[in-house]
């Protein structure tokens, strides 16, 4: 798993790519952090994720929730097909852009 976060004065840009297991949850974590300690419009490249473990849901989640609360927003693109079946399947998917 690769998490590559890029700002700009405007907006940061996190992209994720390969899996998000338990184990790779602290690299997402890390990248959430300095999101949240510098608040501004965010959006998630996650295109080339194949796959994200609970934990890193609910990171976003709460990511999303920290930065509406201060006024800026959280834009997921469009996730690889394979993880949007998954995500479709379990709920998550329509919570995620819904909330």
């Amino acid at each position: 798993m690769q998490a590559t976060l890029k700002t700009t004065s405007k907006k940061h840009k996190l992209t994720l790519t390969g899996e998000i297991g338990f184990a790779e949850t602290n690299a997402l974590w890390d990248a959430v952090q300095q999101i949240a300690q510098s608040p501004k419009a965010t959006d998630i490249d996650w295109s080339n994720l194949s796959r994200i473990h609970y934990a890193g849901v609910q990171m976003l989640f709460a990511l999303r929730k920290s930065l509406e609360e201060q006024g800026y927003k959280l834009q997921l693109g469009e996730p690889n097909p394979n993880l949007y079946q998954h995500l479709h399947a379990l709920g998550v998917w329509d919570a995620l852009i819904q909330s």
